[in-house]
């Protein structure tokens, strides 16, 4: 069965410092520059984050001249769209927004500008939990012992206003920083440059990605720093000295000038992936930044990204259920759309607004007998995005969205079927799903899931699914049953270290063995991904293949061991389609097993 597959760049033409929004199940891409339609900022839409179709630039030229349109990202808020920008002449840049009602714009700037310094770029919004909302951006550092460009914070106090207080973020602080030895135009200094931020945050932690150096040395490349708290008066503790610790994304010889990245969630809205640019030869032959995408992850604290790849790559996953993509529904007060899932744990990802009044939107999991959870969200006359996860096993076999008080409008519906555990709720395993099958001391501590034993102990979570894509964080006394039948058998994975010293992922029963590379640290959080369709999984590390297991068919759930002492950091399973092409998936009410799944309830 043939697997759908995507080989970078995913948009063979220029499109420097690409941002991607996720809107309604669409993705929007913007670059920098002018555009072949003549105006600024090229905009590209896509709905699986690898085939892309143009759209006119989002934005006309400012009066007067400015050569230099650079880096542009958009962010929504209560209905309308801000796309915050960089422009100049490249010695003087200062970032401005300019506002539209629709992703594709038009934009029409709106006469504020944001920043005093004399050159701004690369503006970045980060919006933590509360709602609070920062603007990240690049700015010249003319003293101190490392001179160049770094990243600061201020806040926004509305789209159109900074509060005025910039804080240091990034500075440059390393060789691989360098973007020119003697840089002529600053007067002949040694000119580092740290750029292009990006904020993600996990498990209570904030990271910001950065690209540094020039792109034309090798060091180039995309690290970050982390921090416990965006207010943070100082710098940001940054993981890339480029002696010990290498950036995440770097120039490797056949991949030139990887950088300026943004993220986005993929399709099934789990797994993330790094968007970033890189040199090569576009559609007309000519050396451009062409877009590319990889997976980023986590494992521990530590983030990296699957790439930079050449080759051809797994497409990114889609969700179960895709719906309302074309045109939305609008529910009556009191209506429910319901859609059949067809296992126990699910995530679910719509836009809904109200209409007319102010109401809210219900959601309700339901089963074989009835209602199991009812929940609802506030709605208000502008969109917004609703997440709501199905976690632990159990009877409940889909959702139901129900009006309430309003009518209601939803569109871009996504259902994924699958699980993650971070590890970061209560202490007690059993609460959140785990089953232990022959002993051990199990517990949640610390966002982290410990198991203790003299001998193994197996600890096991479903529901049970025919095709899965499983994702293991785990350190070493770890180990992992990727797919048990039924009575809970099949193979079971232990971490094993060989005479030859070799690490090895060891089948306790066969004696088959994976062996890891060199770059393997089992004393640090690694992550591994088993494919299972069929009887066969895929079995890699961080990107790298290390063979194929052979399994009972059939659904299966999975396990985790503790040989000793055992730690995991987190687990995610994603259901994947079993039936046709792997990533073809009929959108919902266009054929007769789809509409089976979705149906209007007056």
């Amino acid at each position: 069965m043939m697997r759908p597959t995507y080989r970078n760049p995913v948009y063979p033409r220029s499109f420097p410092d690409p941002f991607v929004l996720k809107l309604k199940g669409e993705y929007w891409g913007y670059c920098t520059g002018v555009w072949h339609d003549g105006r600024v900022f090229g905009v590209i839409r896509s709905r699986d984050l690898v085939h892309w179709e143009d759209w006119p630039g989002a934005l006309e030229p400012l009066p007067g001249n400015h050569p230099c349109y650079w880096a542009p990202e958009v962010a929504w808020l209560d209905g309308r769209f801000y796309l915050y920008y960089s422009v100049g002449n490249e010695e003087r840049m200062e970032i401005r927004v300019a506002v539209a009602d629709h992703p594709a714009g038009p934009f029409v700037d709106s006469g504020r500008r944001l920043t005093r310094e004399p050159f701004a770029i690369d503006a970045h919004v980060f919006v933590e939990e509360d709602g609070r909302r920062w603007l990240f951006y690049a700015t010249d550092f003319l003293t101190g012992s490392h001179v160049g460009t770094g990243t600061v914070r201020d806040r926004l106090l509305d789209p159109f206003t900074l509060a005025g207080d910039p804080r240091p973020v990034t500075l440059p602080r390393y060789d691989w920083h360098v973007y020119h030895p003697n840089r002529p135009e600053k007067g002949g200094v040694r000119w580092h440059t740290v750029e292009g931020p990006f904020v993600l945050e996990r498990k209570g932690l904030f990271y910001e990605m950065f690209s540094g150096g020039n792109w034309q040395n090798p060091t180039y490349g995309v690290s970050y720093a982390t921090t416990h708290s965006v207010e943070e008066p100082g710098e940001w503790e940054q993981v890339a000295d480029g002696v010990r610790v290498f950036p995440i994304l770097r120039s490797d010889g056949e991949v030139v000038g990887p950088g300026h990245n943004s993220v986005v969630r993929g399709p099934d809205n789990r797994q993330l992936y790094c968007v970033y640019h890189r040199w090569s030869e576009d559609a007309s032959a000519r050396m451009a930044r062409t877009m590319a995408i990889d997976p980023l992850d986590w494992a521990g604290e530590r983030m990296f990204v699957q790439g930079p790849t050449t080759t051809p790559q797994p497409a990114p996953n889609p969700p179960t259920i895709s719906d309302l993509l074309d045109a939305p529904a609008v529910l009556a007060p009191g209506e429910e759309l319901r859609y059949e899932a067809g296992a126990s744990t699910f995530l679910v990802e719509v836009n809904g607004r109200a209409v007319g009044e102010t109401g809210g939107l219900g959601v309700v999991l339901f089963g074989p007998e009835g209602t199991l959870l009812h929940t609802s969200f506030r709605l208000d006359p502008f969109v917004r995005l609703i997440r709501f996860e199905a976690k632990a096993p159990g009877p409940a076999t889909g959702v139901a969205l129900v009006a309430e008080g309003t009518a209601v409008e939803l569109s871009g519906f996504a259902l994924t079927v699958g699980w993650e555990d971070r590890f970061e709720d209560g202490d007690d395993p059993a609460a959140v799903g785990w089953e232990v099958l022959d002993g051990g001391d199990w517990r949640i501590k610390d966002n982290e899931l410990a198991g203790f034993s003299e001998t193994v102990s197996w600890i096991v979570r479903g529901p049970a699914l025919a095709s899965y894509e499983l994702v293991v964080n785990l350190r070493l006394g770890a180990g992992i049953a990727p797919a048990l039948g039924d009575g809970d058998t099949g193979p079971r994975l232990l971490l094993e270290q060989r005479e030859d010293n070799d690490w090895v992922l060891m089948e306790s029963g066969s004696g088959q063995f994976f062996t890891f590379p060199a770059a393997f640290d089992p004393f640090q959080y690694q992550q591994l991904r088993f494919r299972k369709r069929g009887g066969t999984i895929e079995v890699s590390w961080e990107g790298f293949p290390l063979g194929i297991l052979e399994v009972p068919a059939g659904a299966a759930r999975i396990g985790l061991g503790a040989q000793g002492a055992a730690r995991f950091d987190a687990v995610r399973v994603t259901a994947i389609p079993d039936g046709g092409e792997e990533g073809e998936f009929k959108e919902a009410g266009t054929g007769e097993e789809e509409e089976s799944r979705r149906w209007a309830v007056g």
